[in-house]
C-alpha cells in the first residue's frame, strides 16, 4: 500500500509541477499578463487592466477608477500614479474585463478609437502645487485674530456708549428745560395767587 501512496502522490506532483511550470512560463512569456488578468477578472468589475505603453515596450497593471481617477502603479516606481478620466468612453472592454491605455511618459490616457492622448488634468503634475496649497502657512495667527476682534469689540462698545451719552445727555437738557418752564409757570401763579 505504501508503494502505490507512493507512486500516486508523485503522479499529482509531476502534474501539479507541469501546471505551476506552465504558469509560470506562460506568465513571463506575456510580462506579467496573465496574473493581472486573472486579478482583475476575479476583482468583478472593482479594477480594470492598464496597459501601459512605455518608451521602449508595453506591459500590463491593474488598475483602480475612484472618483474619475485612475489609480495605478507603475513599473518600478513605489508611488501612485494618478490620472484624471475625462469620460467612460476612454474604457474598453476585451477578454471580459474593461481595459484602459496609459501612456507613461505624458502621463495621459490614451484613446482606444483613435490611439491620441486625451487632454487631461494631469495630477501627478500639479502635485505639488497642491501640496503646497493645502499646507500653506496661515496669514495671520489665532492670537492676532483675537487682538482684532477684541480692538473691533472695544471700537464697537465706545460708539454705542457715546451715542447713549449723547442720548442721555439730551434727555437731561430737556429735562432741565421742562423744569424751568415749570419754575416759571409756578412763580407766575404765586405771584397771581397773592
Amino acid at each position: 500500500m505504501n508503494d502505490v501512496l507512493r507512486e500516486g502522490l508523485m503522479i499529482v506532483g509531476s502534474y501539479v509541477g507541469i501546471i505551476v511550470i506552465g504558469f509560470a512560463l506562460i506568465n513571463f512569456l506575456s510580462a506579467g499578463f496573465l496574473t493581472r488578468f486573472i486579478k482583475v477578472r476575479g476583482s468583478r468589475g472593482k479594477l480594470v487592466l492598464v496597459k501601459v505603453r512605455g518608451v521602449t515596450d508595453h506591459y500590463f497593471r491593474t488598475g483602480k477608477v475612484t472618483e474619475k481617477t485612475l489609480i495605478y502603479k507603475a513599473r518600478d516606481q513605489k508611488e501612485l500614479k494618478r490620472i484624471a478620466v475625462p469620460d467612460q468612453s476612454v474604457f474598453y472592454r476585451a477578454l471580459m474585463v474593461w481595459n484602459i491605455d496609459v501612456d507613461e511618459e505624458s502621463n495621459e490616457i490614451i484613446s482606444p478609437k483613435t490611439g491620441d492622448p486625451q487632454n487631461s488634468y494631469d495630477a501627478e503634475k500639479y502635485d505639488q502645487l497642491i501640496t503646497r496649497a493645502l499646507y500653506k502657512p496661515a496669514l495671520m495667527d489665532k492670537n492676532e485674530k483675537i487682538l482684532l476682534l477684541m480692538i473691533g469689540a472695544c471700537i464697537l462698545g465706545l460708539i454705542i456708549v457715546f451715542f447713549y451719552v449723547k442720548s442721555v445727555d439730551q434727555n437731561v437738557y430737556t429735562l432741565l428745560e421742562q423744569m424751568s418752564k415749570l419754575n416759571q409757570v409756578a412763580s407766575n401763579s404765586v405771584g397771581v395767587v397773592s
